[in-house]
């Protein structure tokens, strides 16, 4: 069955679009495709102001695609998420809630590290409403930003390594997200280095949304209800 996801980018560079791509595809299945838009395309440092604030533009770009099956919000906080199935019945899920959902699949108890400590309220309470807060044995932040993550210098893959280190042997966790969009080859790396399941957002929100975009269920949209008629005006 061929599909089109679209992901949905709250951050819009470049770079982004092209590591989110990239790493969407190595799980995607042969014949489907990958949709990104490439409109406001920004160049400058993750600013969680501006993410939080652009959810009214990722509303007008779900509104306007009427050719893709399925919707990815490339936001680890799962912003928009709540408010875009309101308006959809094409499934939608965040990589932050997808992470979740497959580390409770393979692992009793799971941390989670992100690149900045200033995520780390949305994310509590996200796993508080996914009722994941109490498999969740860790919430770290290793304090690099999002694009400085994205260049993938030594100095950064040693940072994030001495934290996984810290983290498996304060916490010992059965699985670890890395909130990092679109590190599929590095969590592959870790994996096998510290023989412990790394789990990284887009891949498993594309592996989850497009199976779930095959089952064909649509999200139930409750009717508005009636006005109640109190009589003839006089």
């Amino acid at each position: 069955m061929k599909l089109e996801i679209c992901i949905l980018n709250p951050y819009t560079s470049k770079n982004s679009n092209e590591k989110l791509k990239k790493t969407a595809m190595k799980v995607i299945e042969e014949g489907s495709r990958i949709f990104i838009n490439e409109d406001d395309l920004i160049d400058d440092y993750f600013s969680h102001h501006y993410e939080t604030v652009n959810i009214s533009n990722l509303i007008k770009q779900v509104e306007k695609n009427n050719s893709s099956d399925a919707f990815i919000v490339a936001s680890f906080e799962d912003i928009g998420v709540e408010t875009i199935r309101k308006i959809i019945s094409k499934p939608i899920i965040g990589i932050g809630e997808a992470s979740f959902y497959i580390a409770n699949i393979i692992a009793n108890k799971f941390s989670v590290i992100t690149n900045i400590s200033q995520t780390h309220e949305a994310i509590k309470n996200n796993l508080i409403k996914y009722d994941m807060d109490h498999k969740c044995v860790s919430l770290k932040s290793i304090e690099v930003p999002i694009l400085d993550m994205e260049t993938m210098s030594k100095a950064n893959i040693k940072k994030l390594e001495n934290e996984i280190e810290r983290t498996i042997l304060e916490d010992s966790p059965e699985a670890i997200i890395l909130t990092s969009a679109g590190i599929f080859d590095l969590t592959k790396k870790l994996s096998d280095k510290f023989s412990l399941p790394f789990i990284e957002g887009v891949g498993a929100a594309t592996t989850l949304i497009q199976n779930l975009a095959k089952l064909e269920l649509r999200i139930k949209k409750f009717e508005k209800k009636p006005i109640r008629n109190l009589g003839i005006p006089i």
